[in-house]
């Protein structure tokens, strides 16, 4: 699957993306916003990497990597999660490897994300969590049309420190491409 940008191509991982995916994941600046391993190894980058195909395969979620155009390596990752049909809604989850912030590339991940939840899965809501400490994404979901959804307080455990959730949602409805 692959759902094409201007700067970024969005794409099922595969196999030989493990190691792009660890190199850009594997950062204190990045990890201490996600429930991942920590240390991260490669060998965390395969397992994601097959988990992804399998959920794909079961219609349980769409995990898109994020493909720099010009060098066609996998630098980010967004997805659908926890895809509920019956509901019509699904959770949120991104991250990109820290040299690639501030160029507008997470931003125009979301937009298609957004696009292919909305119009080609027919998702009524699509709902996202943030840690407290993490004013980037808030401002990126908020810049899209999010609204706040509520705080699970000490809700997430991530290297031995317990943080707030706040949730934050987008309806169809309220959506502007």
């Amino acid at each position: 699957m692959k759902i094409i940008g201007q700067k970024i191509n969005l794409r099922t991982p595969k196999a030989s993306d493990a190691k792009s995916i660890y190199q850009n994941i594997n950062n204190r600046a990045i990890l201490r916003y996600l429930l991942a391993p920590t240390p991260y190894r490669l060998s965390n980058s395969k397992k994601f990497i097959i988990r992804v195909q399998k959920k794909l395969k079961k219609k349980e979620a769409y995990t898109f990597g994020i493909e720099d155009k010009n060098s066609k390596q996998i630098i980010g990752i967004i997805s659908l999660n926890n895809i509920s049909p019956k509901h019509q809604y699904a959770e949120l989850g991104y991250w990109l490897g820290q040299k690639y912030h501030r160029q507008g590339i997470m931003s125009e991940a979301l937009s298609l994300v957004l696009n292919f939840a909305f119009k080609k899965i027919k998702l009524n809501c699509v709902w996202a969590g943030t840690i407290k400490e993490n004013i980037a994404s808030q401002k990126l979901l908020k810049k899209y049309g999010f609204q706040a959804a509520g705080n699970m307080k000490k809700f997430l455990k991530i290297n031995q420190r317990w943080h707030d959730d706040l949730r934050w949602q987008l309806l169809k409805d309220d959506y502007k491409k």
